[in-house]
């Protein structure tokens, strides 16, 4: 299973940073960032569709342009919901000090 942090490597050879995951619609899709072999990340961003076939995952690339707008502004969402959390922790921990 495909997890945030893993890289992935596609039939293609290019390689993906997986950032950020979600359900949708009984679908998992992840965000991702494509890299160099350095692991150093390109300006390309996919989203994957997460497809099981006999216990082995693949990744498909979300082409459907109405489909990838609505899931980039749920991983917005998701990624400014964690922004928050993180800025929220870090001031209680500044509070108790």
């Amino acid at each position: 299973m495909t997890e945030v942090g893993n890289i992935v490597t596609l039939e293609n050879g290019q390689e993906y940073l997986v950032l950020e995951e979600l359900s949708k619609d009984n679908t998992r899709y992840v965000y991702s960032v494509r890299i160099l072999q350095d692991d150093t990340p390109t300006d390309e961003y996919l989203i994957f569709e997460a497809i099981n076939n006999e216990g082995e995952e693949y990744l498909k690339p979300v082409e459907e342009k109405e489909k990838y707008d609505a899931l980039i502004e749920d991983f917005k969402d998701i990624i400014a919901d964690k922004i928050i959390n993180f800025a929220n922790e870090d001031f209680e921990m500044e509070e108790e000090a």
